[in-house]
């Protein structure tokens, strides 16, 4: 069970990271008409969709099986992949935003609540970092090798150029949600599903009140929330343009964060392990704030690019950490509720800080990440005080 699972979520979710244009879709968009706003305003209507189904969608998990959501998200993502290649107005963008904010809220839970209670019961706090580093890693590699085909796809990134890859990449989805069938719901869950949905919610709604460790380890992850989607999706790419990067070097290096990043979640248990949890996770937490300010600081296209690499190579590091503290703490009867509830306030930072930042960067790129920068810095100072809560 424990092996076969992994194994598979790693696959689906190397599938649906291997998007072959998504370096370059600011520049799509942009071409078609759109501005750093719209886009943004694209990127909120998607979280603000995912804050809305985080719920429904992590109860539904808990009810039917983590398994069917995650195939539920595979088939959605696929499907807003497929619209994407006939969209051409700024609503047919909005409707795919709906769509793959649903696929993402579907996953967003069950995902994480699939894998800890595939791993054995012994010792499952220790597995998870390394379990999820490794789920993790995966998917960054998937995003090394993606940038670079569709870098080369897309070329000089004119619109035509990207239809093919859009296409490879529901390909990609296709092949993630066939194996999505072949997943295994843990034992555990059997004689659990049977409680009412309205329970399961109660239940996670009274522990993210009443547990002081869990409620720190969210308003770390909400309000240290290092943008990095947006960095990709949204800032970098122009910002990189801009400093007289060429398109496919952009493709190459997200490429390269994204081998970093690989190794960086693979291994961020070793760091903790080297220096302690709280060493350890201050740096997580507050290096991709100084490398904001590094970037706004930097000027040239290797200084930029270099810089861009690193940011998006850490940016993540602490997410296996803190998904095996935040697991540790929630029963697996509502294990998928709870995340959801925890994703959900994540999201809705995120919807609210996305346009935000694009505003600011449709002034000054520079000063959006410096600003960027001084919140995450700020919220690690002000929020990590005590030694960080781990479980029991």
């Amino acid at each position: 069970m424990y092996s076969s699972n992994i194994n598979k979520i790693i696959i689906i979710i190397f599938c649906q990271r291997f998007h072959l244009y998504v370096h370059a879709l600011a520049l799509l968009l942009l071409a078609r008409g759109l501005t750093l706003v719209q886009i943004s305003l694209i990127e909120s209507i998607l979280i603000g969709t995912i804050f809305l189904t985080e719920v429904p969608t992590g109860v539904l998990a808990d009810r039917v099986g983590r398994k069917w959501s995650i195939f539920a998200s595979a088939v959605l993502l696929m499907c807003a992949e497929f619209i994407f290649i006939f969209a051409r107005s700024f609503e047919w963008y909005v409707f795919i935003a709906l769509l793959t904010g649903v696929g993402f809220a579907f996953a967003s839970g069950a995902v994480e609540a699939l894998v800890y209670d595939s791993l054995p019961p012994e010792n499952r706090e220790y597995a998870m970092k390394q379990t999820m580093g490794r789920v993790n890693s995966y998917g960054m590699i998937a995003f090394v090798i993606a940038p670079i085909i569709g870098g080369l796809i897309i070329g000089d990134a004119r619109v035509e150029n990207f239809i093919p890859a859009i296409a490879l990449t529901v390909v990609a989805l296709l092949i993630g949600a066939l194996v999505c069938l072949t997943l295994r719901e843990p034992a555990v869950e059997s004689a659990e599903k049977r409680e009412s949905s309205a329970s399961l919610l109660r239940a996670g709604v009274a522990l993210l009140i009443n547990n002081r460790r869990l409620r720190r380890l969210v308003l770390l992850l909400v309000f240290t929330m290092p943008f990095t989607d947006a960095l990709a999706v949204t800032l970098a790419p122009p910002y990189l343009v801009q400093n007289d990067v060429s398109p496919f070097v952009v493709g190459v290096g997200f490429a390269l964060g994204s081998a970093l990043a690989a190794f960086t979640q693979r291994y961020a248990y070793k760091l903790e392990e080297w220096l302690g949890q709280a060493r350890a996770i201050a740096i997580l937490i507050l290096l991709p704030g100084l490398l904001y300010w590094l970037l706004a600081l930097a000027a040239g296209p290797m200084a930029t690019v270099l810089v861009v690499i690193l940011l998006y190579g850490v940016n993540d590091m602490k997410e296996p950490l803190f998904s095996a503290y935040q697991n540790a703490l929630i029963e697996s009867k509502n294990r998928a509720t709870v995340l959801s509830l925890i994703s959900m306030f994540i999201s809705l930072f995120a919807a609210i800080g996305a346009p935000v930042y694009a505003a600011l960067a449709e002034q000054s790129l520079d000063g959006a990440f410096l600003v960027m920068g001084a919140v995450i810095i700020l919220g690690g100072l002000l929020l990590r005080g005590h030694r960080l809560p781990a479980a029991t």
